[in-house]
């Protein structure tokens, strides 16, 4: 967070902030982990990536083995009632995985990738969508506008 001090103190305008970067009106402070920062130029960002991680595959392999056992009692003759139970806890499982998925923002300069460390859907998209506006502002030649509505299509899109 001292970086936004520092660019509030110089009149330069934060336009977002989380734990994976700060963008301000010209320029990212991207985070590594630790107290490691990289400055980027909006105006020299050639592309940037999401990339995306499954922080545990247990809960995939714990879902895939509850359908199984699920598709094994729907089909046996004597299951009891089973198959509803091990269906609901193979999507809960289903569902763990999707929530537990974490993104970093790799930024590509020329040659160059400067990856953030690996956060949160919400904050990678909330990020996609600010250095969006401040690359859209840039172009324009006009003050970039953030708006906070506009990272739920980033987070959908995160979540495919």
């Amino acid at each position: 967070m001292l970086s936004t001090t520092l660019f509030a103190l110089s009149g330069e305008r934060v336009l977002h902030s989380s734990s994976l970067a700060t963008v301000i009106n010209n320029w990212i402070v991207m985070r590594h982990g630790g107290t490691a920062q990289s400055l980027i130029s909006i105006a020299s960002l050639s592309r940037f990536r999401t990339i995306k991680r499954t922080t545990s595959f247990v809960y995939p392999a714990f879902a895939a083995g509850c359908f199984l056992i699920a598709v094994a009692t729907a089909f046996s003759q004597q299951s009891d009632g089973a198959t509803l139970p091990f269906s609901l806890v193979s999507l809960v499982l289903l569902v763990g995985a999707r929530v537990t998925r974490q993104a970093s923002i790799a930024i590509i300069v020329g040659s160059e990738v400067v990856q953030t460390g690996f956060g949160g859907l919400h904050e990678a998209a909330s990020l996609v969508t600010a250095i969006r506006s401040a690359r859209g502002g840039l172009s324009h030649g006009e003050q970039p506008k953030f708006h906070n509505h506009s990272w739920m299509r980033n987070y959908i899109a995160l979540l495919v």
